[in-house]
């Protein structure tokens, strides 16, 4: 393989198990964005199907523009970890892209606005966010009516209010992935945590407008996950497979079923809560600026300016709570909250009435006629 030196203030990283599946469509996505200078790293942690030779065969990692890499310790933290510490000392990279194998770039925009954004904010630069978007639902209908409800109001928030890192395309300061995985004592929640810890050291959240689209079979493939997943259980966020030796199979036959009538409302009161305990508010908490609030406020109507304080004063000069197992307690206490209950209870809401805008039958959008 040739290999050539490469220095980039940006490079991407793609940790991957078994994916042979989807990673077709992620390989075809980077090879169709308009900036295509940018290094990626692929890190195989411990795939036994044919991954690994399909990313080993691609004509950029034979001509040295992508890189292929083996982290044989099972878990996405090590794979993380690998690929941060490679672009570090190979590109002196300042900043990486987190890429999930299993998603793939809407468009052809995304690297070149991760790089627009890198050049606009430099040092500034905290993380980035994307909106995401699921696909594979078909086989659910209610569900899938359901999910797009919710997504549509989860990307009003996001362009309105500001958001965190999604891990299936973020961009975070490699001093942040650097400090995070040489202190945390956990591994659940990565890009959670560490766009928070940006913010906690005075960096900031940009928003990248251009969507990632991922997969939504590791959630639908296993049917207790999924109702996990869909009513905001905290034991599945703090229990995933991240560094297990034993990882989810993708052909398990308790697929999930079909959500039910009955269902739909819980599914936003649940939903919403995730929203708002483990982004919006320690976002506000983090952030710790004004115009934040403001854009709560004129967002959801609700006014939370000096209703955090206790929440900020307990939470946010203590990085223990990103770094170990007492960020459990934080999100607890969020949960808990009065103010958290409130935008809660507004955002399911505004779900609802997306969702009730796409069921109305078409003669109901023309009753006064």
């Amino acid at each position: 393989m040739h290999t050539r030196h490469i220095t980039s203030e940006l490079a991407l990283v793609v940790p991957f198990y078994n994916e042979e599946r989807h990673l077709p469509s992620l390989l075809h996505s980077l090879r169709t964005q308009t900036a295509t200078n940018v290094p990626v790293v692929f890190v195989n942690n411990g795939s036994t199907d044919t991954s690994a030779t399909l990313v080993q065969r691609s004509e950029e990692v034979r001509a040295g523009k992508w890189f292929y890499l083996e982290e044989q310790r099972l878990g996405k933290f090590y794979a993380m970890r690998t690929g941060t510490m490679f672009c570090q000392d190979r590109f002196k990279a300042r900043y990486l892209g987190f890429l999930d194998a299993d998603s793939y770039c809407a468009d052809d925009a995304w690297v070149r606005s991760s790089l627009d954004i890198v050049a606009k904010a430099y040092d500034d630069l905290g993380y980035t966010y994307s909106p995401v978007e699921y696909f594979g639902f078909e086989q659910l209908p209610l569900f899938n009516t359901v999910y797009h409800a919710y997504n549509r109001i989860v990307q009003l928030l996001t362009e309105r209010v500001g958001w965190l890192a999604n891990g299936q395309g973020f961009v975070c300061a490699v001093e942040i992935l650097a400090r995070y995985f040489q202190v945390a004592h956990v591994t659940t929640e990565i890009d959670l945590r560490c766009a928070l810890l940006a913010l906690a050291e005075g960096r900031q959240a940009y928003f990248n407008p251009a969507m990632f689209l991922t997969s939504g079979r590791r959630t639908t493939i296993n049917a207790e996950n999924f109702f996990a997943w869909c009513f905001y259980e905290r034991a599945f966020y703090t229990q995933k497979d991240i560094n297990t030796r034993t990882k989810l199979p993708l052909n398990a036959p308790a697929a999930a079923q079909d959500l039910t009538p009955d269902m739909v409302g819980q599914f936003f009161q649940r939903r919403a809560l995730k929203i708002t305990c483990r982004h919006l508010i320690p976002f506000i908490i983090f952030n710790r600026r004004a115009a934040t609030c403001e854009r709560v406020s004129e967002s959801l109507g609700i006014n939370v300016a000096g209703q955090l304080d206790d929440l900020i004063q307990r939470f946010c000069g203590n990085l223990e709570y990103l770094l170990t197992n007492s960020f459990e307690t934080m999100i607890l206490a969020i949960e808990h909250h009065p103010v958290c209950l409130v935008l809660a209870q507004c955002i399911a809401r505004l779900m609802h009435n997306q969702y009730t805008k796409l069921t109305l039958p078409p003669f109901a959008l023309s009753a006064d006629a």
